[in-house]
């Protein structure tokens, strides 16, 4: 029996892996720096040079800037030394080839150093590196069958999946010059961070409108030698080429900023330039009508069948997400210089989503010195109801600080992330039907059965078991087209 099938095309997650681990590496202090008396605070800015997909694997490398602000001994303005860290990572997974989608973000969690002496430190970079990699997929699923068997009876079942169909990685590179307010009352920047974020996003005829902003926070000293965070924002549009997206399409973007630079000038102009990546994927939802069960009236029938696994998922709106957190510090403090978090980990439990963030606060106590703080903090989720699984998608987060009292700060987290909720069906479809020549013996030696149906049973379960047909019982018993089950009643059941 030949068989009449629908195609759905899609593009297939194969590989969604994040992973945190550390790189280390000690510094000698150069000739020309004072000793290190104690640290002030550490950053660091991730670089990511290479992201290339290889047979069966992906191969991530690059480096951070780290960023050691230290009181020099014997007291005086904070120092600066830029440490480089290199990392490479690799993940592997079948299917993976040199025509594989992939996208690679890489953030700095946590940043640390430890004093070895006063002239050696060792530098520690925590990084959270996730790799998302698609192949094209096409899904041939079993819905009928060519011509006109006399006798064969099917059932078929309904699914409405919304799939991602086409999947596009693009870079582009941001360079500009930004006019800070009162920029010339900074000497440096000392730790630049940015934030893309997407205001509008157009499919037309082929292509992608995008357009945002970066929102950059700078952390820089003054002539003064104190340390303020400085934030301006530098908006964008960029086109390009979607092959395989159509207009009526839903699309995800996803962002990743692979590297960051930050210059300024004598004049208080900032030079900046970013190198970004941008991920996106369209959506199409599909309405199949599969075969689901088949017999024969006569004929005995034989069926293969083929578990096929479907990734369905579909975006969620927008969620918001905040969290506060009072931080005692065991000193009076007289200014809070800085305020970052970047987003760890999204934890999923039976009870509870939470996305977790890494914080930092820089301040300045009372005495003139500079401390920081750190802190993982837990921002709750409230999902739809029905949600199970869900996966990040973007995420946009802005922390503040504020005094409290003489000792404590008082930490706050804002945000607003876009997740994707997993909802893959498991199928098994139809691969192949014969219809046998034998003919199969009578259920009864009788026209017609009296039964009753005590636990609620499907019609089309009944009709399978006695050779007859769904309809035959329904005009049997006077029952409506949408009757699909019987429970504690009498049926009569037409044998044909």
């Amino acid at each position: 029996m030949e068989l009449t099938q629908s195609s759905v095309n899609l593009s297939r997650l194969i590989l969604d892996a994040w992973n945190n681990y550390e790189e280390t590496t000690d510094a000698i202090v150069p000739d020309t720096f004072p000793d290190i008396s104690r640290i002030a605070a550490v950053y660091g800015n991730p670089q990511l040079k290479d992201d290339t997909p290889q047979s069966g694997r992906v191969l991530i490398s690059g480096s951070v800037r780290m960023t050691v602000l230290y009181v020099p001994d014997g007291g005086g303005p904070l120092c600066r030394l830029d440490i480089p860290i290199s990392f490479a990572h690799i993940e592997e997974a079948a299917g993976i080839n040199e025509d594989s989608q992939l996208f690679v973000s890489c953030r700095v969690v946590a940043a640390d150093a430890h004093i070895m002496n006063s002239r050696k430190l060792s530098v520690t970079a925590t990084l959270s590196i996730s790799c998302r990699v698609f192949v094209p997929d096409t899904l041939a699923l079993t819905d009928g069958f060519a011509g006109d068997e006399t006798g064969l009876e099917m059932l078929t079942s309904t699914h409405t999946i919304t799939v991602p169909v086409a999947v596009h990685r693009r870079e582009f590179t941001l360079m500009d010059d930004v006019s800070l307010p009162d920029g010339t009352r900074y000497r440096e920047i000392a730790a630049p961070r940015a934030e893309l974020r997407l205001s509008d996003c157009r499919l037309m005829n082929g292509k992608a409108v995008l357009k945002g902003d970066v929102a950059l926070h700078l952390l820089a000293i003054t002539h003064e030698n104190t340390l303020e965070n400085a934030e301006c924002v530098l908006p964008f549009t960029q086109i390009f080429e979607v092959d395989g997206m159509s207009d009526n399409q839903q699309v995800c973007v996803s962002f990743s900023i692979r590297h960051l630079d930050a210059e300024l000038r004598d004049d208080g102009t900032l030079a900046v330039g970013l190198g970004a990546g941008a991920l996106l994927t369209a959506f199409e939802t599909h309405t199949l009508h599969l075969v689901a069960d088949v017999y024969h009236l006569e004929h005995p029938v034989h069926v293969e069948t083929a578990p096929v696994s479907i990734p369905a998922s579909h975006p969620l709106a927008e969620l918001g997400c905040e969290a506060s957190e009072t931080i005692p510090v065991g000193m009076k403090i007289a200014q809070i210089a800085d305020v970052s978090a970047v987003f760890d980990t999204l934890i999923q439990e039976p009870s509870r989503t939470v996305l977790r963030m890494m914080a930092c606060v820089v301040y300045r106590s009372d005495d003139g010195e500079y401390y920081s703080v750190h802190r993982a903090v837990q921002m709750p989720l409230s999902l739809p109801d029905g949600t199970q699984q869900v996966r990040l998608n973007g995420m946009q987060c802005r922390a503040s600080a504020s005094i409290s009292g003489e000792d404590s700060v008082v930490l706050s987290l804002s945000g607003r992330c876009g997740l994707l909720c997993e909802e893959p069906l498991q199928l098994s479809n139809l691969s192949a039907l014969t219809v046998e020549e034998g003919n199969i013996a009578s259920a009864a030696p009788v026209s017609i059965i009296l039964r009753y149906v005590d636990a609620e049973e499907r019609l089309w379960d009944i009709a399978k078991c006695y050779r007859t047909t769904v309809d035959a019982i329904r005009q049997a018993n006077q029952l409506s087209a949408d009757h699909l089950s019987a429970h504690a009643q009498m049926l009569l059941i037409p044998v044909q």
